[in-house]
């Protein structure tokens, strides 16, 4: 995963909320929204700020039954998403 790089949340763009085991994103300028739930969820609560995703595949690795190709694609393409909808950025 040495293409990747951190991942960084940016809290004053959205506003969160846990709601029956799902974390609700809307993004404070677009009203846009992400409902964060298992493996997602997991993800986003895996860092505080800021996080190299390859630390956020071996975490995942740790609990999952999944290929490490499986998981940096996975963790790559929900980075992407949470990167063009503007709940972060790459570092």
């Amino acid at each position: 995963m040495a293409d990747l790089q951190r991942l960084r949340k940016l809290p004053d763009n959205f506003l969160a909320s846990e709601v029956d085991g799902e974390l609700i994103l809307v993004h404070g300028d677009t009203g846009s929204f992400f409902a964060l739930k298992d493996i997602g969820l997991e993800i986003w609560k895996s860092f505080e700020d800021e996080a190299e995703l390859d630390q956020i595949c071996n975490h995942l690795l740790g609990v999952y039954h999944v290929s490490r190709e499986v998981c940096e694609t996975s963790v790559s393409s929900f980075a992407n998403q949470l990167v063009d909808a503007g709940f972060a950025d790459f570092a």
